[in-house]
């Protein structure tokens, strides 16, 4: 292949340069712009195009956007990266200089903060800095569509805390007067959905905190109002301290209940913290408790709503080894095209999520894909995320989205081998480190950890998750599992293999499952996979046609649940009813037209065979170590000393389960003091379990290649 040609950027470059090493382009759309020139004056050039970024700050008020005519080719690919052993940022954010700092003397805002802080706490006018839009916090969490993160301020590298109450932690409900709407219960119907969110919430809270604050219209509250799975914010609409009660401006998507768990924020009296800070949306002021000397520190604020980068139609190109930060938005967002890669970037500090490889639906779905449409479409085809480092993302790390559902053509975009942590800091619930949607995508050698909720999210067909480490994810929620899929009979053909999953539990909440198959998830494989110190290791929830084989499952509080919460009687029921959600989306798909009923030819049948039985699983060759026996058993639900597994009877019945071995016997493990869990050749289990495939623990985790 012939050498690729150069182009420099620089941030003392020029856009009028020539773009040489000794005479750069200052920006990257200046180097996009030289590259249509020399495609428009010469053709590609055979070898490509590579434009190295040297060291510096890039700030972007405007997203830097490729289309069509940007591309590469397979032979010729464009590449964006930072010149060697050089550190580039890209950012959505301005800088606040220390100058630009002064004390607070307004008489009416001191008397608002606390005696202690109000000659610590400094004030910035941003309109005296040009600044005039600072966007308003929206309603946001689960239920609700994907809205703009709220500006956020930065201190060097650290998020800075939106002065709230308490200053760690939650308080709680002490009664509900009136739980307000419900709208999930309406799920499905837009016009009843509206209305329910209408529905404003009347509750008693415990102390006399709020009594203290003035009531600006804009106080919020976040919390997990109803379930430990389902978050959201509320604004507060009023204040009663004769009734220590307030009402919200509107519903939660759940409604709510006593003891619940919220806090509140955007209070200027609670401005007491230092890292904490407020900003007047009027007056354009903002007020900050610095943790340091602003004189040698970097403050910033986020500004930029749309992605710092946007690919359109594009192919072919690259990013690489840049940073992406501090900004409102997304990263990096490619919508369409193919073969585009992000690699070796560190993506930290959005507002959005790192990488999101498709758009946001329309909503404009014709009636075969209506109801399972999804919400992300056009991710393009073999579009990727590699050897990036993710972390403190406002709603989670990299998603996949592409393929199609109807012709089950696969999209083929793929997370390979990133580091991502801290992910989902705004909403904290289904924001996945790495969610795939579609068809046909890759989740491999990813390691995923420390985050409040789910760590891989599933949508669709024929996904594959392998190889990934996640451990320490669902840190503050119940109910949920690490790696996550549910309620759609048709989404097949998924597969999670050789994933080490461990310490996934926490203290506040409820069933932490490693992988949990979902209200009446089906058609999933999972093999290979090693299950250490999780509450509850594998949990399928109703489905049907799920194999769980050849998986090590160690030190685990609880090993396997099967439960049949579909049957009649059950507290899932209705969900697979005729004409309820679960047969909705069973008939919105092509399942008796090729290719789908020669793939999944047991949903040709399902509505007519039992659906809500929990039949044709198969819980076979699974290594049970060390891991405490379920209790609770009911009379319709077998646990023995055999297997410790909690598997209802129709399950047994129905389908398969055999060769589980339960041991406390050692079971010859590389280095379990180090975390080793390959098995070495003379282990017992392939004695007890015969044709028990070893696992290639090695490869699990992130990988250099």
């Amino acid at each position: 292949m012939s050498a690729t040609f150069n182009l420099y950027v620089d941030p003392s470059g020029d856009d009028r340069n020539s773009g040489t090493a000794n005479a750069p382009l200052a920006t990257l759309s200046g180097a996009r712009d030289a590259i249509r020139a020399i495609k428009h004056a010469s053709g590609m050039p055979k070898g490509g195009i590579t434009v190295y970024i040297r060291e510096g700050l890039y700030r972007h008020e405007e997203s830097f956007v490729l289309e069509e005519q940007d591309s590469g080719t397979p032979e010729a690919p464009i590449v964006y990266t930072a010149a060697e052993g050089e550190e580039v940022r890209i950012s959505g954010g301005i800088p606040l200089s220390a100058e630009h700092f002064l004390p607070v003397t307004e008489e009416a805002v001191r008397a608002r903060l606390q005696a202690d802080v109000r000659d610590r706490v400094l004030q910035i006018d941003l309109k005296a800095l040009g600044l005039n839009e600072f966007g308003q916090i929206s309603k946001s969490g689960f239920g609700f569509p994907a809205v703009a993160a709220n500006p956020e301020l930065f201190f060097n590298g650290s998020t800075m805390t939106l002065a709230r109450y308490p200053n760690e932690g939650y308080v709680k409900i002490e009664k509900v007067i009136d739980p307000g709407g419900n709208p999930r219960e309406y799920d499905g119907d837009k016009v009843k959905i509206a209305e329910e969110l209408t529905k404003a919430a009347t509750f008693r809270f415990k102390d006399d905190r709020p009594l203290h604050w003035i009531n600006t219209g804009d106080i919020w509250m976040y919390g997990y109002w109803q379930w430990d799975w389902a978050d959201g914010n509320l604004r507060i609409a009023s204040i009663d301290a004769s009734s220590h009660s307030l009402t919200t401006e509107g519903a939660s998507y759940y409604s709510m209940r006593a003891d619940q768990r919220y806090y509140y924020y955007n209070i200027l009296e609670e401005l007491d913290t230092p890292g904490e800070w407020y900003l007047d949306r009027q007056k354009g002021i903002l007020y900050f408790y610095p943790p340091g000397p602003l004189e040698t520190a970097e403050a910033e604020l986020s500004l930029l709503v749309a992605p710092l980068v946007l690919l359109r139609n594009t192919s072919h190109v690259t990013f690489s080894h840049l940073t992406f930060e501090v900004s409102r938005g997304a990263g990096i967002q490619i919508i369409g095209g193919s073969d585009n890669i992000v690699a070796g970037c560190t993506l930290r500090r959005l507002g959005s999520m790192a990488v999101i490889i498709g758009e946001e639906s329309s909503g404009n779905a014709d009636s075969a894909t209506k109801e399972r449409e999804e919400r992300y479409i056009r991710g393009g085809r073999r579009n990727g995320v590699v050897h990036c480092k993710i972390y403190d993302t406002g709603t989670g790390g990299i998603l996949l989205s592409g393929g199609d559902r109807i012709t089950l053509e696969a999209g083929g975009n793929y997370a390979r081998c990133n580091d991502i942590s801290r992910y989902s800091r705004l909403k904290l619930t289904y924001s996945a480190a790495v969610e795939l949607m579609g068809v046909g995508h890759i989740a491999a050698n990813n390691y995923i950890h420390h985050a409040p909720h789910v760590g891989i999210l599933l949508y669709g067909n024929d996904h594959t998750v392998e190889y990934n480490e996640v451990y320490k994810v669902l840190m503050e929620t119940g109910d949920a599992g690490a790696i996550y899929i549910g309620r759609d009979w048709t989404e097949q053909g998924n597969t999670i293999r050789y994933n080490f999953i461990h310490h996934i539990h926490n203290d506040v909440s409820q069933a932490h499952m490693g992988i949990y198959l979902d209200d009446m998830a089906s058609g999933v494989e999972m093999y290979g996979n090693v299950l250490y110190d999780v509450d509850l290791a594998v949990l399928i929830g109703g489905g049907r046609s799920n194999i769980l084989r050849n998986n090590l499952i160690l030190n685990c509080a609880r090993s396997v649940q099967l439960d049949a919460r579909s049957m009649p009687g059950e507290w899932a029921a209705n969900h697979s009813l005729e004409g309820q959600v679960m047969h909705r989306r069973l008939l919105s798909m092509p399942i008796h037209a090729e290719p789908w009923r020669s793939k999944y030819p047991a949903l040709l049948t399902l509505w007519e065979d039992m659906p809500s039985c929990p039949k044709y699983n198969v819980v076979e060759r699974n290594v049970i170590y060390k891991t405490g026996v379920t209790s609770n058993v009911d009379g319709d639900t077998v646990s023995d000393h055999e297997d410790t597994m909690l598997i209802h009877k129709y399950a047994r019945q129905y389908g398969v389960v055999e060769q589980n071995w339960v041991t406390s016997e050692e079971l010859s493990f590389v280095d379990a003091n180090e975390q080793n869990f390959a098995l070495k050749p003379d282990s017992p289990v392939f004695r007890h379990i015969p044709g028990f495939e070893n696992i290639p623990f090695a490869k699990i985790g992130l990988k250099n290649e």
